[in-house]
């Protein structure tokens, strides 16, 4: 599904702009140009297999032959035809089946954003869904960001509202996602591996919250593909290397269950069998710390039965032939996915020692497993309105976006919750009255009370899990039941952010610490502000009884009085800078008196709007300042990064997605970058190395580092039980570019399972 005839494009979210005809360059006219109305003919095929309303195949044509002439002078890098991509997309939304809108506006998704079509007249064509569609997925292209981080929070931002309110919004998205992500080939190598990871962080996270599987599964291939191709092509060269073994072993699997199942009656049983995808392998690699050949569960087979009862029936003759391994049956009949999925899981063991995984559902439930929230919505139309429900209220996950996205104002937070918690596999805990609550994986006793009620969260004191008091830090599992304590007198600590998992708990807690600190840097900021203008005869409840104050707060450029005192209170602005600039000539009264050391603001704003650079770093309007790198994620030259005002510090800088850095203040952000030409500083990274444990394989490892370049200042070497090699390095390296060179390097070095960079000091083993 998705696949087309391009091979080369530029990618929507990280684009170069659609080309002009006239500017084709010399290498895009030599490739063959695609017919569009080919392309289109073979869409309109595939949609006529389920559409067969005239006056919507019409409206189908319409919306073509109207995007055709807006895109008429663009072209792809390829040198194709811009108006192919939009096709594609289409196209892969037919493989869903959704609705006749949707293929519409998938044909329209580009027009307003790249031909400045105005929305009025897609609506004037088209209609107002169509429109409201094609809105939600217009990127926000006339603001000016900081960074492309926040871009990209700001527009997943706006899909999420548009998603809140017409989740179609989002399967487009997906669909062009797909599209542009199978056709990478003509970006730099950088951009590439940045789409990919923001798609396998964002994109196929949301299609698996949707349950469409399809799209998922191909994302997160594509992403392997382009972030460990090597790994990809390991998996790729020994699937293909045993592909007579495995079409053997599901069609033995197959043939034993479909005997088996006619036994016992079940005639119309579907058995299917299928060799896991790519990324799948790949994670059961990472998890389990095992080389492709030690990962025997390769494939899943699924059993498609008529009811409900017939379900739990074929379970047991399953059990029957096989025995089932501990600890791997999920009912997620009885508890459902918060994307809808039904099904029972079961791993059995095979007289082979082989296992196998066997799903079991019924063609309703396969159904949404296969097109998900598609088929959800494909049949909202058909359900009476009195026992309609939202999507808000039918989806959990999108009501908890939904609270970040009124919780978290600062884009870069929201964005970073969401990919935090809201794509984790979930679990299913009781409340004592039996309602049913779903948490991540790892929650604790805590998670659960923010999950029931903000208040119990702040308030929470202990826990009984299972009638047993339990710390609120311990995990919780699936089908425990969990009650809260609390106190009215108990406040958050900020070591709860050391073990809460979910992005509610955590945003809650941040909230109040932040308002506490906010309070008592308004305090301090109040105390140095009336401390100055005392100093310079000056009374500060006068100047906010007479208004005056308003001069100090336009020449802090700050929104209020509260906002003023709390930049002072931070150390973000001087109080006797921001009264110089309103009283300038109480600087040279021979009677004043220089103010105490202590008293004075950590930082001095400089009155000019010069960019000074410190370390490679370019800060943004400060002065005379000391920089330094965050030791809990060590940001390397060409990684995206945010720096934040401290006291004592300077400016500490912390890559964009560091979780230590998401517990400051959003306010003590400051505008911070790289500078290639100043680049001289070497940074210490961190690596571990997995092994297959063998005599040279430290110096093998070693070798390739140092042939890329880079110092090792120490290595430690350990033998887990399972006789791998575990390997610890800490390297110098001047940019992420060498930092990808090495990595790449010691993933090609014979027996090596696994590399990873580790942040944290604290985590090694030195």
């Amino acid at each position: 599904m998705g696949k087309n005839n391009s091979d080369k494009t530029s990618i929507k979210d990280h684009k170069e702009e659609p080309v002009e005809n006239s500017k084709v360059t010399s290498h895009a006219a030599k490739i063959v140009i695609i017919n569009p109305d080919i392309v289109f003919d073979k869409f309109l095929t595939k949609a006529k297999t389920y559409i067969h309303d005239e006056k919507a195949l019409a409206l189908i044509e319409k919306a073509y032959q109207f995007a055709l002439i807006k895109h008429s002078k663009q072209t792809r890098q390829s040198g194709e035809p811009y108006i192919t991509h939009p096709i594609e997309v289409a196209s892969i939304l037919t493989d869903l089946r959704v609705d006749v809108a949707s293929l519409i506006a998938a044909l329209l998704h580009d027009v307003v954003e790249d031909t400045n079509t105005p929305l009025e007249e897609i609506e004037k064509e088209f209609g107002k869904v169509i429109a409201d569609l094609v809105d939600g997925l217009t990127k926000i292209s006339k603001i000016k960001f900081r960074s492309n981080q926040e871009k990209l929070a700001e527009n997943f931002r706006k899909m999420v509202m548009a998603m809140a309110k017409d989740l179609r919004v989002i399967i487009i998205k997906l669909s062009d996602r797909l599209h542009n992500m199978s056709t990478l080939d003509s970006l730099p190598h950088a951009k590439r591996q940045r789409i990919a990871q923001e798609t396998l962080e964002i994109y196929a996270p949301l299609a698996n919250r949707l349950g469409i599987y399809s799209l998922k599964s191909e994302l997160e291939d594509l992403c392997l593909k382009e972030t460990k191709n090597e790994i990809y092509k390991e998996i790729s060269r020994n699937i293909a290397a045993k592909k007579k073994e495995r079409e053997s072993y599901i069609d033995e699997v197959k043939s034993i269950l479909e005997m088996e199942l006619k036994k016992y009656g079940f005639q119309n049983a579907k058995v299917y069998g299928r060799p896991k995808h790519f990324y799948s392998i790949y994670k059961k690699m990472l998890d389990r710390q095992l080389a492709f050949k030690d990962i025997h569960d390769l494939f899943a087979f699924r059993i498609i039965v008529d009811s409900l009862k017939d379900c739990y029936e074929v379970l047991g003759i399953v059990h029957s032939i096989w025995k089932p391994m501990p600890g791997r049956f999920k009912d997620y009949i009885a508890m459902p996915k918060a994307n809808l999925y039904q099904s029972l899981h079961t791993t059995v063991i095979r007289p082979n020692g082989a296992p196998a995984e066997i799903q079991i559902r019924t063609n309703e439930m396969h159904r949404v497993c296969e097109f998900g929230v598609a088929a959800h919505w494909a049949y909202k139309e058909k359900t009476p309105p009195q026992s309609k429900t939202t999507d808000l209220e039918k989806f959990t996950w999108l009501r908890q976006i939904m609270e970040l996205q009124n919780d978290l104002k600062d884009p870069d937070e929201f964005l970073a919750a969401v990919k935090v918690d809201l794509f984790e596999e979930e679990i299913f805990v009781f409340t004592p009255q039996g309602d049913v609550i779903q948490l991540s994986i790892a929650s604790t006793p805590l998670d659960f009370a923010f999950a029931v009620h903000t208040d119990i969260g702040l308030h929470a004191v202990g826990a009984k899990v299972n009638g047993r008091i339990t710390p609120l830090r311990n995990k919780i599992h699936s089908g425990d039941i969990v009650e809260i304590l609390t106190s009215p007198h108990q406040q958050p600590s900020k070591d709860w952010l050391g073990f809460v998992t979910t992005s509610k708990a955590k945003n809650k807690i941040r909230s109040f610490l932040r308002n506490e600190q906010r309070l008592r840097s308004r305090a301090i900021g109040e105390k140095l502000l009336h401390e100055e203008l005392v100093h310079r005869g000056l009374d500060l409840e006068k100047m906010i009884k007479d208004h005056k104050i308003d001069l100090l707060i336009k020449a802090a450029k700050e929104s209020g009085l509260d906002d003023l005192l709390i930049s002072i209170g931070y150390g973000k602005i001087s109080a006797k800078e921001v009264i110089l600039r309103v009283y300038p000539e109480e600087e040279k009264k021979p009677h004043l008196e220089e103010k105490p050391k202590e008293a004075k603001a950590t930082f001095v704003v400089p009155q000019s709007s010069k960019k000074i650079v410190h370390g490679g770093v370019l800060v943004s309007g400060l002065d005379n300042i000391l920089v330094t790198f965050g030791r809990c994620c060590s940001p390397l030259p060409g990684e995206e990064i945010i720096g934040f005002i401290t006291r004592g510090r300077g400016v500490s800088i912390h890559k964009d997605s560091c979780p230590r850095a998401l517990d400051l203040d959003p306010a003590r952000r400051i505008a911070v970058s790289w500078v290639e030409e100043k680049l001289t500083t070497l940074h210490n990274v961190y690596l571990r190395v997995l092994t297959n444990d063998r005599t040279g394989v430290l110096a093998d490892v070693t070798s390739a580092i140092s042939k890329c370049g880079a110092n090792i200042l120490k290595a430690q070497v350990n033998v887990s039980t399972d006789l791998k090699g575990i390997l610890y390095f800490e390297v110098t390296l001047k940019n992420i570019k060498q930092l990808n060179e090495v990595i790449k390097s010691i993933e090609s070095t014979q027996d090596v399972i696994l590399v990873e960079r580790r942040n944290a000091i604290k985590n090694h083993k030195f």
